[in-house]
């Protein structure tokens, strides 16, 4: 689906941006000519409010082109780059950088000092083997959702907040001490990840810049503690393999779980629901900080952009704004990347949470080297929690079957 923005749209938007306006850049490119955006549904209206100022200011139209990001669309821009056929910019999660950079169809983008309104893990999500490759505008992590209505107690550890959810299973009848999405097929350590960093078994090596190398480091001691909690929460019922997505959300939607590990994503359906929640910090259940995946939204300039001079006026004069960053939040309702437009935030505490826990996360590794790993991850502490044999052998022989695969 295509949707082609003229100026003379939306002048109420245009007004509000037009004070940040850097200096016209007409006849970009032999001429102004256009740009293509593919992004997503909810993405466009406050892309088309960003445009209206840049086409105002350069006299680039700016098309869109209607696409949720998905395996597809991103085999899609690999192939079609060179070729000419592939948007200007694309709107895609970070953790597709390694694999867009490593076949060489996205162009780095110097943020400039308005690189400083991001948080840092935003800016490091978009880093490439040192270089900067994109614009940063929405952050996603797993944090602790705690109904209200059942508890307010703000639990230190995971074990205290197993003791209270089997406390108010006793008392009130519910039926989970905690709710957190799964798959009997292919597990979830996405979900249990920042379990997991708290016994410091971080997935790969990070650099002191905070670059992932490919190096594993998930293995040893710290790896099979984890694997060890895993099992005891196995053997508790506590987590349950068969527990998708939708069984955990309902459940704790219909009150049978005073506390569920998820996303800024579900609060749409939390806030329908009319419930009393509040977001915090999933707490450790090993000596060490718990540290969530931090996923980051962003858009990239195609290297081979038919009209590359605009496209990187628009990624990084204009897309870099407070003003542009604000309006993403609003259109999209996913917590912003920007730390101004985090600031800015009024009357949505829950989302505010989001932001501010993720400053604490871990960004998701970019590297080619993690498709080797989610596979066996999951299959592995599926049968950990199953109980389906030793935590420790099945641990080791998954960091034996990644390393090898890597």
């Amino acid at each position: 689906m295509k949707q082609t923005h003229r100026a003379a749209g939306a002048v109420g938007a245009a007004i509000l941006l037009a004070g940040c306006a850097s200096a016209p850049t007409a006849g970009l490119a032999g001429g102004p000519g256009s740009i293509k955006i593919q992004a997503g549904e909810d993405e466009i209206p406050a892309l088309e409010q960003v445009a209206d100022s840049f086409t105002a200011d350069t006299g680039v139209e700016v098309e869109f082109v209607q696409r949720e990001i998905n395996a597809q669309a991103i085999s899609n821009f690999i192939s079609q780059s060179p070729t000419g056929q592939a948007p200007d910019i694309i709107v895609s999660p970070h953790d597709n950088l390694g694999q867009l950079a490593a076949n060489g169809v996205v162009a780095p983008v110097e943020m400039g000092d308005r690189a400083e309104d991001f948080t840092e893990n935003a800016r490091e999500a978009v880093v490439y083997n040192g270089v900067s490759y994109g614009v940063p505008y929405a952050i996603e992590n797993v944090a602790l959702l705690r109904n209200n209505d059942l508890t307010a107690q703000d639990p230190a550890t995971f074990d205290e907040l197993r003791a209270i959810g089997h406390r108010l299973m006793e008392e009130r009848g519910i039926e989970y001490p905690f709710t957190v999405s799964q798959s009997p097929e292919a597990g979830d350590p996405y979900h249990l990840y920042a379990l997991q960093t708290s016994f410091g078994a971080e997935v790969f090596e990070r650099t002191a810049e905070g670059e992932y190398t490919s190096n594993l480091t998930m293995g040893g001691e710290d790896g099979h503690e984890f694997a060890r909690y895993l099992q005891d929460l196995g053997q508790t019922g506590d987590l349950q393999t068969s527990m998708t997505p939708d069984i955990a959300k309902e459940s704790f939607l219909n009150g049978e779980s005073a506390f569920h590990l998820g996303g800024p994503w579900e609060l749409t359906d939390v806030e329908a629901a009319g419930m009393d929640v509040s977001v915090l910090p999933v707490p450790p259940a090993g000596d060490e900080e718990a540290r969530p995946f931090v996923g980051v939204r962003a858009f990239f300039v195609n290297a081979n952009a038919p009209n590359p001079v605009a496209a990187q006026d628009f990624a990084a004069n204009y897309l870099t704004r407070p003003e542009s960053q604000t309006a993403m939040y609003e259109s999209t309702g996913r917590p912003p990347a920007s730390q101004v437009a985090i600031d800015r935030m009024q009357g949505d505490p829950l989302r505010a949470a989001y932001a501010e826990i993720a400053e604490t996360g871990l960004p998701m590794p970019a590297i080619p080297e993690m498709g080797a790993v989610w596979s066996f991850w999951g299959t592995t502490e599926n049968a950990i929690i199953n109980g389906r044999g030793n935590p420790v052998e099945l641990w080791d022989r998954m960091i034996d079957n990644i390393e090898g695969q890597i």
